[in-house]
């Protein structure tokens, strides 16, 4: 139905998709690309190779370019050199909307594209990273007047959540006719189908974390929190799923992995490509991240029917009602964070009635067909303005 719908709107586009990698590409941006082809425009992705997700982009029917997007933060040297090989293939390609996505896409991708004189030059912030959260005063400087410089040179410029645009206004670095909010990158529905739940079955609920090992996602506020809770309640059980990011400035520590392993509390399991049955295994995600756009796995879990635990973080209280969907607690607190979990564990009643509540705000709000709507109507309606 969204493909008949869409059918024509992109007749004769080039569209340039820019993230971070072609892992974040096949997981977080495959169906957008999707609705594009479907709408009539030619799609090409750009970004890191090198992990193997570029072959499964291209096994989906979708073009992949590599570009040399460097981890690290600032990286003076590699940042140019990844805003000319842009700006030469934009040149080259001459695609009519560059969408940018990630932190370094948004600000390299969006002056390569105005560089290269592409018409349509579109933003989405998927959250504010590193920069924002653990980062110094200097970092958080430079990082600020990138994005003053790249966002004036956008026609649009999604956020994910309130408090980002909110901060971005007040910051000055986007004019208030540019900002407009989406509802994250949605989620499939259909795919993410309620599961029952496995406390049914059992004593003690399951806790389920999916993140990358990065500081600023609470990995440590969830290990120290899952030790408090298994002291009143040993049969709670509780899994961290995501995969070592050492590239990340934010990576965890080689003391930290290692106390991570050694961690009698929680069990780790690395990084996998469709986190479904882990879902299905679990009666309530948990995310105590510092910070995000809007957390995919939360969307995740709400969708397959999970109950929420989560900070009272940007990104994350969009998605938590607190007493309805979850419960929201303070950044960087493992005491209030295990004190969430104990409740659920003394109120299992509740876990259930908050997975409903948690499916239903997903399908009234966060559809992935819906978010891939949005974005290709702003492609439709900026090529028009731009003939």
């Amino acid at each position: 139905m969204q493909g008949e719908q869409t059918s024509a709107t992109l007749s004769g586009a080039s569209i340039a998709v820019v993230s971070r990698c072609a892992r974040t590409l096949f997981n977080f941006r495959r169906s957008l690309i999707g609705e594009a082809q479907r709408a009539g425009a030619q799609v090409v992705a750009y970004g890191s190779a090198g992990e193997g997700f570029e072959q499964r982009l291209q096994a989906a029917g979708i073009r992949f370019e590599h570009i040399p997007v460097s981890w690290r933060g600032l990286d003076p040297l590699a940042d140019l050199t990844l805003l000319w090989t842009m700006v030469r293939m934009f040149r080259r390609s001459q695609p009519h909307v560059v969408h940018s996505f990630t932190i370094k896409p948004a600000i390299y991708g969006t002056v390569a594209a105005w560089l290269a004189k592409v018409p349509v030059r579109i933003v989405t912030i998927t959250g504010l990273g590193h920069a924002f959260t653990t980062a110094g005063p200097l970092v958080r400087g430079v990082v600020t007047r990138l994005y003053r410089f790249a966002l004036a040179r956008a026609q649009i410029v999604f956020f994910q959540n309130p408090d980002d645009r909110d901060l971005f206004l007040r910051l000055r670095l986007v004019a208030p006719a540019v900002a407009r909010l989406i509802p994250g990158s949605g989620v499939d529905l259909q795919r993410f189908a309620p599961a029952p739940l496995p406390s049914e079955a059992r004593a003690s609920p399951h806790f389920l974390m999916i993140a990358r090992l990065l500081r600023e996602k609470g990995v440590r506020e969830f290990v120290e929190a899952a030790a408090i809770v298994k002291q009143r309640h040993p049969g709670a059980v509780f899994t961290l799923l995501g995969g070592v990011d050492s590239r990340n400035p934010s990576a965890l520590s080689t003391q930290e992995l290692a106390k991570l392993r050694g961690s009698a509390a929680v069990q780790w399991v690395d990084e996998v490509l469709d986190v479904r049955p882990h879902i299905a295994a679990a009666d309530v995600m948990v995310l105590p991240s510092y910070r995000e756009g809007l957390p995919r796995t939360l969307l995740e879990g709400a969708a397959m029917g999970r109950a929420l635990v989560a900070t009272d973080a940007p990104g994350c209280r969009e998605l938590v009602i607190p007493g309805t969907t979850g419960y929201l607690v303070p950044v960087r607190d493992s005491v209030a964070l295990a004190r969430a979990m104990q409740h659920l564990c003394e109120h299992p009643g509740e876990i259930s009635a908050m997975g409903q509540a948690a499916r239903q705000m997903v399908e009234a709000t966060y559809d992935q067909r819906v978010v891939d709507s949005i974005c290709i109507q702003a492609y439709a309606e900026q090529r028009r303005k731009v003939r």
